[in-house]
């Protein structure tokens, strides 16, 4: 089994301008906002099958803007990930001149949209500072969500009260299952009719059916410390027989120590390398695995890696593994694993 070429065809099938398109109707809003790391994706989904006649477009920078970015009646701001910008702050005042201008609203939510805009009930300053305390704490995702819909005017469904008549919204999930409101920081829910887009158990379910009989698939979601995940990810490969992979996704926590290289899947694989001869895969779904540059990493198996500091993960694993490189690819349900029996 190539894990790399399951991995890549797996982000292909899950892209979210495929799959949106699966859940657009008539009768929908034909002015759009889409906000996150997936907003020019799925309109781009959405346009191909609806007519929009205008649209609000707020991705993180680094990120595909879509075909938005050249339509005149389509404007597109950039904002920051995961830390909030001024731009995060300019795109949150021009999203609210936007909703106020019209009446009917189709909302396109995707991850990494609590970052990329934001209207702070705080100072601008204070808003970046709790939330860079909060990137750094290593918290679940919904302990994070929350407290910054205590600081927000926009997140908690504060953007949909604003909607003078319907308030739709599509979610491409990066959160835990049926945890729409996460989805950044909820900016539309509750408050409007939303509809579950695809979330981590489409990429996971995807990537099982092009194994075919020989996967395993974990069907909870992987949320604890990267310690935990990794000794329960070894555990589970001894329990694998010869040519079955284990497929298992999720967004293991890690705690950020010092200005080191790595992100979550740099960070999981060298731990499980520590405690499995395996070969296995940690890659992310949106491409961008940290700072590390990477998408992930590919571990061949029968390396063990030299302890490291201050969360430096990615030269140690790229030492031991193959670095997934790639484009950020407009996906983002979080990260996807396999672990193989050879």
């Amino acid at each position: 089994m190539d894990l790399k070429a399951t991995y890549l065809t797996t982000l292909e099938l899950c892209a979210p301008e495929l799959l949106v398109r699966q859940h657009v109707t008539p009768d929908l809003p034909r002015h759009v906002v889409a906000i996150g790391k997936c907003a020019g994706s799925l309109l781009d989904g959405v346009v191909a099958v609806h007519p929009v006649e205008s649209a609000f477009v707020v991705v993180p920078r680094g990120y595909p803007g879509g075909r938005a970015e050249a339509q005149p009646a389509f404007h597109t701001f950039v904002g920051g990930h995961p830390h909030y910008t001024r731009e995060s702050f300019i795109a949150g005042r021009e999203l609210l001149r936007y909703v106020d201008a019209h009446e009917d609203i189709l909302f396109l939510i995707s991850g990494g949209g609590s970052a990329c805009v934001e209207v702070p009930l705080v100072d601008e300053g204070e808003a970046i500072r709790i939330n860079a305390e909060l990137i750094a704490s290593g918290k679940p995702i919904g302990e994070i969500n929350a407290v910054r819909r205590s600081i927000s005017a926009i997140k908690g469904g504060k953007l949909a009260r604003r909607v003078q008549g319907r308030a739709v919204t599509l979610v491409y999930s990066d959160v835990s299952t049926g945890a729409l409101h996460d989805v950044a920081s909820g900016p539309t829910i509750p408050g409007s009719e939303s509809v579950l887009i695809a979330d981590n158990r489409t990429l996971v379910r995807t990537a099982a059916s092009i194994i075919g009989d020989n996967a395993v698939v974990l069907e909870e979601q992987v949320e604890c410390d990267e310690l935990d995940a990794a000794a329960m990810l070894a555990a589970r490969a001894r329990e694998l027989r010869k040519g079955q992979v284990l497929v298992a996704g999720g967004e293991p926590t890690v705690v950020v120590r010092g200005n080191g290289r790595g992100g979550r899947c740099s960070e999981l694989a060298v731990r499980f390398a520590a405690l499995s001869p395996c070969e296995a895969l940690f890659g992310s779904s949106d491409g961008v695995d940290g700072n590390s540059g990477a998408a992930g990493i590919h571990l061949r198996g029968g390396l063990k890696p030299a302890p490291h500091e201050e969360s430096n993960s990615f030269p140690v694993a790229a030492q031991i593994g193959e670095p997934i490189m790639i484009a950020p690819t407009g996906n983002n349900l979080r990260d996807l694993f396999f672990v193989a029996c050879v």
